[in-house]
């Protein structure tokens, strides 16, 4: 079907006669040439019959098919609509058999009829005219027939009526009718399929505009997360420097504290937005693995622990004791729901507790269904705002409580997070009588004893001294190459810098090194491009990727470029030190500790 015409009146279906004519026009060239060929085949009948006049009618009927051959040369040079050419076949056919019957006897008109009522059929089921041409039809079908039975013999025409002629003209009669609801059918038709596609076209078309968007805001995201991450690294370094070295007095200190503090709450806006936009975006899928549930929640525990010293608030756990030691889920995940729900309880509570409740809803053989529930007594969200408290960049509070900020993605991404659980959190609160945040996953249990152990990360077989090794960091920002040197001096480490990956490469073909902190996006020539060249003439050092960019699929690229392992701007000393020892011999790691000086 052709969709590319777009009508002038959308709403009206009369202003689509090309289109009305695109759909008809098969059905009416095949009635134009149906009639060129089979109405000189008609003599063969007579010829059988033995008709007198046979030489006469097959003229006639060869004179008729030319001039109907002379229509299709017509209407195929363009001159001539298929609707105008099969109504004129039709007419045509109609006058010169009306010649015939007023010339020649018919030897019986019970068949006369027969073939015009196989013929005005045919019509019915190939055509699709309009009203008007359907009604010229049968108004000349009728004059004609009756003129040629009045001149040949007006007493043969009570015969022509009892043999069929009054089924003929009923049937006449009622041809334009079925001719015009057959049309009004597909001029509907028509009408709701171009409807429908028109609305098809805009969808996709909205959907092509919504994956560019999507695609051009992850775009952006990761150049922003690259952009933010980049200096932050160097904010983040130069203070754990800084507090290492110790402050001279008490108000340098609380200047750097207030700087932590800064960093640290930047560091998490980022990374809420970033885990929003990757949960969705469906860059985020569960991965279940076998966990310790009791082990689990002390470690958070632990975590949240030093926060709710600070404000010197209670933190209650109720765990029962007979819960499944281990079960199979995505605790990595589980970790991040709680972590923020429990912190954002803390958050808003100034004096008096926060509560972990969890217990046993339903067990079968295989499965237990667990009830998590965060309790506090801190100020409460007000029942206007618990419709849009799950919102994006949504907080209760916003100009009464300066001093409890946040990103305001939290909750969003722990809502969506639940999703993925298949899940939702419930809330209760009263305000200034605290808030219950409240929700049910269903876990496995796992028949393994032990947890499954990290995936091992590809380290070089043959370790180097920490003692002897000699390192190079490549980065276009001198600013982390600053830090990055002094994370390297302050424990003993040689260590070279470039700015880029080709300046990289000569570096390493002079010196040779044992390790290599490869930065991804560079100037020149970036850390996947350097890679590749140091893995492709045999290099089979560690080479750790150095990247501003959290996404899991710029981590994928990267290990299977032949990075050997992957560490996320900014990092901490504890972090850098941990991957680096990885890959490095630390039976001197108790002895190092003075300030050598490097070579960068």
């Amino acid at each position: 079907m052709n969709f590319s015409a777009t009508p002038k009146n959308e709403g009206s279906k009369s202003t689509w006669p090309q289109e009305i004519e695109d759909q008809t026009r098969r059905g009416d060239r095949l009635l134009a040439f149906g009639y060129m060929i089979s109405y000189p085949l008609i003599s063969i009948l007579y010829l059988l019959e033995e008709i007198p006049d046979l030489t006469t009618i097959l003229g006639l009927q060869l004179l008729c098919s030319a001039l109907i051959g002379v229509l299709i040369y017509f209407h195929f040079r363009g001159h001539l609509r298929a609707t105008v050419l099969s109504l004129a076949s039709s007419l045509l056919v109609i006058f010169f058999h009306s010649i015939k019957m007023a010339l020649f006897s018919e030897q019986s008109f019970a068949e006369l009829n027969m073939y015009l009522f196989f013929a005005l059929i045919f019509t019915i089921l190939i055509v699709k005219w309009t009203l008007f041409q359907a009604i010229i039809n049968t108004v000349l079908t009728i004059i004609l027939i009756n003129g040629s039975i009045w001149v040949h013999d007006h007493s043969d025409y009570g015969l022509f009526i009892r043999e069929g002629g009054i089924f003929f003209f009923i049937a006449q009669i009622m041809f334009p009718f079925i001719v015009h609801f057959r049309r009004q059918y597909e001029s509907n038709r028509q009408y709701y399929l171009q409807t429908l596609q028109r609305k098809n076209d805009e969808l996709n078309r909205q959907i092509s505009i919504a994956q560019e968007a999507t695609a051009a805001k992850s775009d952006f995201l990761s150049m922003m997360s690259h952009e933010i991450r980049t200096p932050l690294n160097g904010i983040v370094g130069i203070i754990h420097i800084l507090e290492e070295q110790g402050m001279k007095n008490q108000a340098q200190q609380e200047m750097l504290t207030t700087l932590q503090y800064s960093s640290d709450h930047l560091m998490a806006v980022v990374n809420d937005i970033l885990d929003f936009n990757k949960i969705n975006s469906n860059h985020v899928i569960l991965n279940p693995k076998p966990f310790k549930l009791y082990d689990f929640l002390n470690e958070l525990k632990k975590f949240v622990q030093p926060k709710i010293d600070e404000k010197k608030l209670n933190l209650i756990y109720a765990i029962p004791p007979d819960l499944p030691s281990v079960l199979m889920g995505d605790s990595v995940r589980l970790n991040q729901i709680l972590t923020n729900l429990v912190f954002n309880a803390i958050k808003f509570t100034e004096a008096g507790f926060v509560k972990l409740l969890v217990e046993e809803k339903d067990r079968g053989a295989d499965y237990i269904l667990l009830h998590f529930e965060i309790n506090d007594s801190g100020i409460g969200i007000p029942e206007p705002d618990q419709a849009t408290i799950f919102d994006i960049f949504t907080q209760a509070h916003n100009d009464t409580n300066k001093t409890n900020r946040g990103s305001g993605l939290g909750l969003a991404i722990t809502k969506e997070l639940l999703r993925l659980f298949g899940s939702e959190i419930r809330l209760k609160s009263i305000e200034n009588m605290g808030s219950s945040f409240s929700f049910d996953i269903r876990f496995a249990i796992s028949s393994s004893t032990t947890e499954t152990p990290p995936a091992a990360v590809k380290s070089n077989p043959s370790k180097v001294s920490s003692s002897y090794a000699h390192i190079l960091v490549v980065d276009d920002s001198e600013v982390n190459l600053f830090v990055a040197g002094n994370l390297l001096k302050r424990i003993g480490i040689q260590y070279d810098t470039a700015s880029n990956g080709s300046e990289a490469i000569e570096k390493f073909k002079i010196h040779g090194y044992d390790l290599i902190f490869m930065d991804l996006k560079m100037p020149v020539m970036n850390g996947f491009e350097a890679t590749a060249t140091l893995r492709n003439i045999g290099v089979q050092i560690p080479i750790i990727a150095l990247t501003a960019s959290a996404f899991s699929d710029e981590r994928d690229h990267a290990l299977a470029s032949g990075f050997t392992d992957y560490l996320i701007k900014p990092f901490s000393p504890q972090t850098f030190q941990n991957v680096l020892f990885t890959y490095l011999r630390t039976e001197e790691k108790s002895s190092i500790g003075i300030d050598t000086e490097g070579r960068g």
